[in-house]
């Protein structure tokens, strides 16, 4: 029987500039969704609407930190007002690991609150596709 796996330890990195983003306190799901065709004619059976697969879309991967590390703060302000496409990993505790091709499209500091602490919101959108590997070695 397998149990389900704990997902604290979780790194997300940029790995071209050798960017750990660091103090992560969540990270979005990912995948892909594909855009649909409607190939719906005339005298299509029972007046059901018909559908293929279109172009496909790997979307976007939402993050949130902690602002612990003026350093990485900057960081990831430099990376989205540079727009560049870079490789970016996330590497799960089991050492299975995705890697995909993104730019900062966004990258904000929290709200600030009296009673607060200094928080990071942040999305990556993705290029291509994503390439998974459940033994971490890349294909």
């Amino acid at each position: 029987m397998s149990t389900a796996q704990k997902t604290i330890g979780t790194t997300l990195k940029n790995i071209d500039d050798d960017v750990l983003i660091n103090d992560l306190s969540s990270i979005g799901e990912f995948g892909t969704e594909s855009d649909e065709i409607d190939t719906t004619t005339l005298d299509s059976p029972d007046n059901f609407k018909e559908f293929i697969g279109g172009l496909k879309d790997s979307g976007e991967v939402s993050f949130g930190t902690f602002i612990k590390s003026e350093a990485n703060h900057e960081d990831m302000i430099a990376l989205s007002i540079s727009q560049a496409n870079r490789l970016w990993e996330i590497a799960f505790p089991n050492g299975a690991k995705a890697w995909f091709t993104a730019f900062v499209k966004m990258y904000k500091e929290g709200e600030i609150t009296p009673e607060g602490v200094r928080t990071s919101s942040g999305s990556l959108r993705i290029s291509g596709k994503v390439t998974y590997s459940p033994t971490g070695v890349s294909a």
